[in-house]
């Protein structure tokens, strides 16, 4: 059994708490949109309350998150994030996990233990993991199957994919 089923025995997956945070990029609407022959998946949300002097508020970015707040966010707070299920769970999550195979789920669920800023420093924020599945961080990355290498390249992915769908906007 995978390290996410063993998870979801467990408490609440990521997919299920995180899923009105998970932004999406131009190409993870395109990829999505392909693979499953729909676009009902998604909307154009403010950002939630609690993230809004972070978010909303240019006044407030940090070199840290300047790229990803300028280029996600449209000019009024939104960006598009995937759409959730009436009790609150993600679009795509099914009894036995996610119904998207991993390449075509969204780019921020492929990254995540792993978080990071503008600079491109990367580290675990495992937080929704259970401790219990895991005897130390570097367990984790081996369990769940990626590198901070790979993180790395899928959140360069990311900044390009946000990147060139502001500049698509903007022209």
């Amino acid at each position: 059994m995978n390290t996410c089923a063993q998870c979801a025995r467990l408490q609440k997956t990521c997919c299920e708490r995180e899923a009105t945070k998970i932004a999406l990029t131009g190409g993870d609407i395109a990829r999505i949109s392909q693979f499953a022959g729909q676009e009902d998946f998604y909307e154009l949300k403010p950002v939630e309350e609690e993230l809004k002097d972070v978010y909303a508020n240019p006044a407030c970015y940090t070199e840290d998150d300047y790229i990803y707040v300028t280029y996600l966010f449209d000019d009024q707070g939104r960006r598009n994030i995937l759409r959730k299920n009436p009790d609150q769970t993600c679009c795509f999550v099914t009894l036995t996990g996610c119904s998207l195979p991993h390449d075509i789920r969204p780019l921020l669920c492929r990254i995540y233990p792993y978080d990071w800023n503008d600079r491109l420093e990367i580290w675990i924020d495992g937080s929704y993991c259970p401790a219990s599945l895991f005897k130390d961080e570097e367990d984790m990355v081996k369990k769940v199957g990626l590198s901070a290498a790979e993180a790395l390249e899928l959140i360069k992915l990311f900044y390009a994919e946000i990147m060139d769908g502001k500049a698509s906007h903007e022209r």
